[in-house]
Order: C-alpha cells, then sequence, then structure tokens
C-alpha cells in the first residue's frame, strides 16, 4: 500500500501514514492515519485508524501491537452509516411523547449531522471522531448559525453517538473525552417597569390583563392562554392572592411539567375582573397576534428599536424585577418556575436607573451621622483604610493585653469543678432513659473568676481606651 508521512512506531513492528488513492485522475493523501502490520501468519493487513492527529496515531498503533501480541483478531468494524445511526436515534426520542417543538428541534439539528456528513464524505458511524466532530461545529459557524443553535447541534451529535455506543450499535464512544466551549447568549431586550405600564396603559381588551400577567407575575404567553378561572385563587375579603400556573406547554401541563403558585401583584389585580368562575380567563389572546400588537405598541409608546421586544421580555421584566427588589432566589426561582439559577441570571437585567440608585446607596452608606449635631462622618472602613481607626487603636493599650492574660490562665470549667474530689462508686450500668446527674456547682473557688463579670471598660476616647480591672483580680492568679 502506498502511504505518505510513513513512521515506524517505536517498540512495534506496525507502521503508521496517510493512504494515498487516485480520484479523478490525481492523487490523492486521506486525511486519516492507517496502520500497516503483519498478522501472525506473516499476511500484510491495513486498519485505519480514523484520526489525522499523528500523536492519537501512535497510541492507537501500540494498542494494534498489543493486540497481536494477545493473539486477537482485528475486530469487526459495524457497517452502520452515520444518516442510519441518526434515523435511529430519532425513533428512540419520538416514542418519549416530547412536545412537537422538541421534537422539531431535533429533527432540524440530527439534519444538520446528516448535511455535514455527505459533505465531508463521512459514512459509517464508527468512524465519526473528535476532530470531526470540531470541524461540524467550524461547518455550523461558517454557515451563520446563533451560537446557541450550534451548540445545541454539537451537543446533540454527541448524545447521538453516545447513544449508538450503548445500544451495542457502534463499537465505541469516541466523543466521551470532548470538551466544547460554552455559547454565551445573545442580549435579550427587557423592559422597565415605565415601559411595562405604559404598554398596559395603550392596550385594550384582554390585552391589559395579558400584559400584567406576564410583566408582573412571569407568566409565559402559553400559560397566559391557557389559564383559567380555577387557577386564580381569592381570599376571604373576595380578593385575588395567588395564581396556581399549572398549564401552559404540551399535554395539557406547564413546560417543566411541575406546578407552581405566585402571588398576585396589585397591577395584575386592577386590570383583572373576576366575571366568572370556570373556563378561559383569556378568550382573544392568541399569541402570534398578541406579537404583532405588541410590537405595534413599542412603536406607538416611541420605544427605541420597537422591532427587538418579544412577549417574552415581559417575563424579563419579572426577574429583573424581583432581582432589583431583593426577592431571595428561592422565591423567585420558584415564582418563573425553575430549578436552577442559571436561568434566573440570564434572565436578570440591570438598568441605567436601577444601577444609578444602587451607587448614589452605596455612596450615602460612606458618610453616617454621628454624635447630635449629626454631622455626617466617615465610616469605620474609610478610617481604618487611613489608619485612623480608634477601633483598632484600643485593641492595643496595655490594659486591655492585662485583661487577656488574666482570662487565659482561668480553666473552661472553673467554678462549675467540685472543689474536693468524691469517693468513687461503681453503680450498675445505667439504662439508657436514664436522666443525667446534674452538674454540682461550688462555691469554694477563688472570687476571681466571679470578679471578672464585674470589670468595667471605659468608654474609647480620642484613640485610647482604659480598663479597670479589681485589686483582687490582678493580684489574685488562677488555682492550680
Amino acid at each position: 500500500m502506498k502511504m505518505a508521512h510513513r513512521e515506524r512506531i517505536e517498540g512495534t513492528q506496525v507502521t503508521i501514514g496517510r493512504r494515498v488513492y487516485v480520484r479523478g485522475g490525481r492523487e490523492r493523501v486521506s486525511r486519516c492515519y492507517t496502520a500497516e502490520y503483519r498478522d501472525p501468519h506473516g499476511k500484510q493487513r491495513s486498519q485505519p485508524l480514523g484520526v489525522n492527529n499523528v500523536a492519537q496515531a501512535r497510541r492507537l498503533a501500540i494498542e494494534v501491537q498489543q493486540r497481536i501480541d494477545r493473539g486477537e483478531r482485528r475486530p469487526v468494524e459495524p457497517k452502520l452509516t452515520v444518516e442510519e445511526l441518526a434515523n435511529r436515534y430519532y425513533d428512540a426520542v419520538e416514542v418519549r411523547e416530547l412536545a412537537p417543538r422538541t421534537l422539531a428541534k431535533y429533527r432540524a439539528d440530527l439534519d444538520k449531522l446528516r448535511d455535514f456528513c455527505r459533505n465531508e464524505h463521512i459514512k459509517l458511524a464508527a468512524r465519526f471522531r473528535e476532530d470531526d466532530l470540531h470541524r461540524f461545529r467550524r461547518w455550523l459557524i461558517t454557515r451563520e448559525y446563533a451560537p446557541k443553535t450550534v451548540q445545541g447541534a454539537v451537543v446533540l451529535a454527541k448524545q447521538v453517538f453516545k447513544w449508538g455506543s450503548k445500544q451495542k450499535l457502534i463499537r465505541e464512544y469516541a466523543l466521551a473525552a470532548v470538551s466544547l466551549p460554552k455559547a454565551k447568549a445573545r442580549p435579550q431586550p427587557c423592559f422597565t417597569s415605565e415601559q411595562v405600564d405604559r404598554l398596559i396603559g395603550a392596550a385594550a381588551g384582554e390585552e391589559q390583563a395579558a400584559f400584567a400577567f406576564m410583566g408582573y407575575a412571569g407568566l409565559r404567553i402559553g400559560e397566559v392562554e391557557q389559564l383559567r378561572f380555577e387557577d386564580l385563587r381569592v381570599n376571604e375579603r373576595g380578593q385575588l392572592s395567588m395564581i396556581h400556573v399549572r398549564r401552559g406547554g404540551s399535554a395539557e401541563t406547564t413546560k417543566n411539567k411541575d406546578d407552581r403558585f405566585v402571588p398576585v401583584h396589585p397591577r395584575i389585580a386592577e386590570q383583572l375582573r373576576m366575571s366568572a368562575t370556570t373556563g378561559n380567563v383569556f378568550t382573544q389572546i392568541n399569541a402570534r397576534r398578541l406579537l404583532k400588537r405588541l410590537k405595534l405598541l413599542c412603536k406607538r409608546c416611541g420605544f427605541a428599536e420597537p422591532r427587538q421586544y418579544k412577549l417574552h421580555s415581559f417575563r424579563h421584566h419579572f426577574a429583573s424585577l424581583c432581582a432589583n427588589h431583593h426577592v431571595a432566589y428561592r422565591k423567585a426561582l420558584a415564582w418563573l418556575g425553575h430549578s436552577s439559577s442559571e436561568m434566573l441570571d440570564l434572565y436578570y437585567h440591570l438598568h441605567d436607573d436601577d444601577s444609578q440608585q444602587a451607587m448614589q446607596a452605596l455612596a450615602a452608606a460612606a458618610l453616617r451621622p454621628t454624635g447630635t449635631d449629626g454631622a455626617p462622618s466617615p465610616s469605620e472602613d474609610n478610617l481604618r483604610a487611613r489608619s485612623e481607626s480608634k477601633i483598632e487603636k484600643a485593641l492595643q493599650v496595655p490594659e486591655f493585653h492585662e485583661l487577656a492574660e488574666t482570662l487565659s490562665g482561668i480553666t473552661e470549667r472553673a467554678g462549675f469543678e467540685p472543689a474536693d474530689r468524691l469517693p468513687y462508686h461503681r453503680f450498675s450500668k445505667p439504662a439508657r432513659s436514664a436522666t443525667p446527674a446534674p452538674l454540682h456547682a461550688s462555691c469554694d473557688r477563688r472570687h476571681h473568676v466571679l470578679c471578672l463579670h464585674s470589670i468595667h471598660f471605659s468608654t474609647i476616647v480620642e484613640g485610647t481606651s482604659h480598663v479597670s480591672l479589681p485589686q483582687s483580680t490582678r493580684q489574685a492568679g488562677p488555682r492550680d
């Protein structure tokens, strides 16, 4: 066999190289390495290694020599193609009764994998290696797919081959060690509270309540469309108090298959009138029509780039509203219906006004009023940075060190142990339920322990502190 870049692997009888073949009347060099060796019977053999990295090819050549030394036959490579593997994987996913939109995404990503393999002449699934996966990612990028779309297609490709190895359709999962960069999500538009209120005021009919539910409860548009009157909780005063979100996705359930409860914001209560007890709350709301109306209203209200806003921008507003008003993470996650804080971080947006208010609060905290005149004085942190802290200077006075030395010589349980040891008596083992005897305190100790309670600390004045100790405490040390 004619091979380019031939190399005999040290310590073996295996030679690696790139196979040379003729196509269209021209000599071409294979992209991947091939191993050439003689079997135990002396017959010349070759084995495609399926890698284009010389270090990986050397490692595989050593494995080939080890297999020859053990007298093992070359494993038969499965003839399953990438297209057949992708079809089988989709059939296995389809029986799981996933949402229609999820299945559509699986089909689209698997089509991308099939197109890439046809374009690169990769036929057998067993030949798909780490380098092929990286080239698949670059192939998607050159076709200007969004970063999240690229990441989803590549991750699905790994899942396909991992599933194939578990089902014994291919011999090994060659992509186990592949590490791919995580795609950064594109910035998403987010309404401010002022914009949400202006949209509610500009809307008409059921649109006002729909915008309020999405902007001040974080409901998805599907959850708004399927909201029913029996999902709304009313308190003893007849006021709307809680929203039970249990529909909105496929199969009459939410997107993550879990119910959640969201307290009612006053802006929602203003827009909703409990006109019935059963049936859908919104009868005229449709996602496609409402999106068109939203973009039109954003333009009428004079928002910058009105075409960028989506119905999901209301949900981003609600998450940011929770974060800016210090709502606990667990509560915000429960209201939004997410189990991971990563999604809450994705939804969070810090607007210019909120950022400016936070900076003003930080500046106000640096100046705190002290004394009766109310004059502002620098905070302790600023004084410590300038080495002007009175608290730190008070810790260096001799009286404080004298007190610390006195306290360090006192045993931890001084004043609680009996002065004289009681005679030792042997008793039978007490029952588990027996109550332990209380500790016996003795007053026969020297009184210096009790005197510690009478230590007086004078007020810290101009960076100095005076500590007065009783005379008996200064002279008497701890008793041995």
